[in-house]
């Protein structure tokens, strides 16, 4: 089986794995009911943020049972969709964000070093790195966070009525990071455990509140990616 069918396979995955996503059906702006529609809508294509939630499940699987083929695969998903790092500060909180890594090379050296470089491996992944596309800016949006033990990170943030939104959430150096959504009238409009994926489809253009939690006791490092 070809790489790049694995990769198909696995994105057709992402989507019968996806949160429940929510029709997108109008409604009033009354801060006393949650701004989410609730409605099922039928699976589609893979949103990037979703992807880029599958290339971690991916990751977390292949280190998991040592398979250094999930790690190519979940490095070819993160190259195709494409992201732009940006500095999104947590709110009050005035500390530098970690530098950016390149997390699909790191991915790729992962798979390597675990796999002993075995020939196959280690050409397949030469080939994931020789088809990048310089310069490309995709559908993701990601900022890095470092969050002290038993801390949240509040990030405020805008979305548009009818139009799906995704946020994602995971510890690159943690398990313990957890991921909660709330609109402007304080209803729980997601929650979800690291590796977290929340998407959802507001009722109408309004501001949410992003929190990340740190359970564990020590410091960790995060990313958190939106669409």
């Amino acid at each position: 089986m070809t790489l790049r069918i694995l990769v198909s396979l696995a994105l057709m995955a992402g989507v019968s794995m996806a949160g429940a996503a929510v029709a997108q059906t109008a409604a009033p702006a009354d801060k006393s009911k949650e701004n989410v529609t609730r409605e099922a809508v039928k699976p589609g294509d893979p949103m990037p943020v979703q992807q880029l939630h599958l290339s971690e499940q991916l990751a977390t699987y292949g280190r998991a049972n040592k398979d250094p083929l999930s790690l190519i695969v979940a490095a070819q998903i993160r190259q195709q969709v494409g992201v732009k790092v940006v500095e999104r500060k947590p709110d009050g909180v005035d500390a530098a964000a970690p530098a950016a890594t390149d997390v699909v090379a790191g991915l790729l050296d992962e798979a390597k070093a675990l796999s002993k470089n075995d020939k196959t491996i280690v050409a397949l992944a030469d080939d994931v790195k020789a088809s990048a596309t310089k310069g490309r800016v995709g559908g993701g949006i990601i900022s890095l966070g470092q969050i002290t033990g038993r801390t949240i990170h509040n990030r405020t943030m805008s979305f548009r009525a009818k139009q799906t939104a995704e946020i994602a959430a995971v510890g690159t150096d943690t398990n313990d990071i957890m991921l909660e959504v709330f609109d402007e009238g304080g209803h729980l409009i997601c929650r979800d455990t690291d590796p977290a994926y929340c998407r959802f489809t507001p009722a109408w253009t309004g501001a949410f509140t992003v929190k990340v939690h740190n359970n564990g006791t020590s410091l960790a490092h995060y990313r958190l990616e939106t669409n």
